[in-house]
């Protein structure tokens, strides 16, 4: 998501001040502009905010540039009605566009799975597990259980997680370790991590188990079947850092390969990235299909997810981005849109602090919360009597 400021009314608190000072004053706007100095402005801004009187701010806007947000987040961002809005269009924008099969990349690919099936074939041959699916797998890709050394360079973080899946252990613990068989140091000690013997078995632990296990997942390609997600869940849960790298991994994946968005409460389990990439390939090439059949584009986007992401150009006066604000960088806020009003918020205080002090989710400025039951629990709830006085107030305004 990123968000950048187009253009905005130029001198944005003088112009307001000057506003709100001709309601009291016998002389121009226009002189009121040119004697105001930016302190007295600021003074008199400062005021305006403390009273709560709002409507010279209307006279105020900013027009905003948003890229990468989702057509989720749109449904809701359009429900504030004081705006103006301009969207990307998919009934002309075909994001997959651009997609050609490239032979390359192809073969690439190919070749990164066959050394991941390598590994695998060779680890459980090695431990006598070559089980039924492993077998069928070796016997359908011709698997020759080739040793390390005549694996590519650039292919051995495949083989290295083929043999992870086949062999590796995940030690309890609260550490992250990896145990292979004891005879698995003649391959193991050919890598560049350290290695420690333990008994019967062989270790990679701590950072070097997490630095390893990045390395063998550094290629992976979500949609094939190169990688155990009962071993990918796991490893998530055992190590934070890993785990930020997997997120890391799959929201460049996602943006990259399906044009969408990673949601936060499924990026916050492994499993539920997994099945939503599953998705998201699913509706992609039923959209590619339905265009390569004639389908209209209009009609063809039908079946693409609420996540894929669009761009748009938005204009609000400073009374309605307030209105934004105080609903949607509360807590309680979906939280793609509370991330939009949080970073539009940061950039709006760049220009004109005095206008948007108080802007925000309404506890953080009043240290109450109006929520009620539905409180998050960071502020104490307001009383239901004065939160009803202070909506009398704000109404006479």
């Amino acid at each position: 998501m990123k968000v950048t400021i187009l253009t905005h009314t130029p001198e944005p608190e003088k112009t307001v001040a000057a506003a709100a000072r001709l309601c009291y004053s016998n002389i121009s706007a226009s002189e009121i502009m040119e004697n105001f100095s930016e302190e007295k402005a600021s003074s008199f801004i400062k005021k305006l905010m403390d009273m709560g009187h709002m409507s010279p701010v209307e006279h105020v806007s900013f027009t905003f540039a948003i890229d990468g947000v989702s057509r989720t987040l749109l449904a809701q961002l359009t429900r504030h009605r004081i705006a103006s809005y301009s969207v990307q269009s998919l009934r002309y924008n075909n994001p997959f566009k651009g997609e050609t099969v490239d032979p390359q990349k192809e073969a690439e690919t190919k070749a990164r799975h066959r050394a991941y099936l390598e590994g695998l074939a060779f680890a459980r041959n090695f431990c006598n597990k070559l089980d039924g699916s492993c077998a069928d797998l070796v016997e359908k890709h011709d698997i020759k259980e080739l040793l390390l050394e005549k694996i590519s360079k650039d292919l051995l973080s495949s083989y290295f997680r083929g043999i992870f899946d086949g062999a590796g252990i995940l030690e309890e613990g609260p550490d992250l370790s990896i145990a292979f068989p004891k005879h698995f140091d003649t391959v193991l000690n050919k890598s560049s991590f350290n290695i420690t013997p333990d008994e019967e078995k062989i270790l990679i632990k701590n950072e070097d188990a997490v630095n390893f296990c990045i390395y063998i997942y550094e290629d992976i390609d979500f949609i094939s079947n190169s990688f155990c997600q009962e071993k990918l869940k796991a490893l998530c849960q055992k190590s934070r850092k890993f785990y930020e790298f997997f997120l890391k991994t799959a929201e460049s994946y996602i943006d990259s390969r399906y044009y969408s968005t990673l949601p936060e409460s499924i990026a916050g389990k492994p499993e539920a990235v997994l099945t939503y990439i599953k998705g998201l390939e699913s509706c992609k090439k039923n959209y590619l299909e339905l265009v390569k059949m004639g389908v209209d584009q209009e009609d063809a986007r039908y079946i693409l997810p609420m996540g894929t992401q669009t761009r748009l150009v938005m204009t609000m006066n400073v009374r309605s981005l307030y209105n934004f604000f105080h609903l949607r960088c509360c807590q309680r806020a979906q939280s793609e849109i509370r991330q939009l009003a949080n970073l539009m918020l940061a950039e709006v205080k760049k220009i004109a602090p005095g206008l948007f002090e108080k802007a925000g989710a309404p506890c953080e400025a009043t240290g109450f919360c109006p929520e009620g039951k539905f409180s998050c629990g960071r502020y104490p709830v307001q009383k239901p009597e004065a939160q009803s006085r202070k909506t009398e107030v704000g109404s006479e305004r």
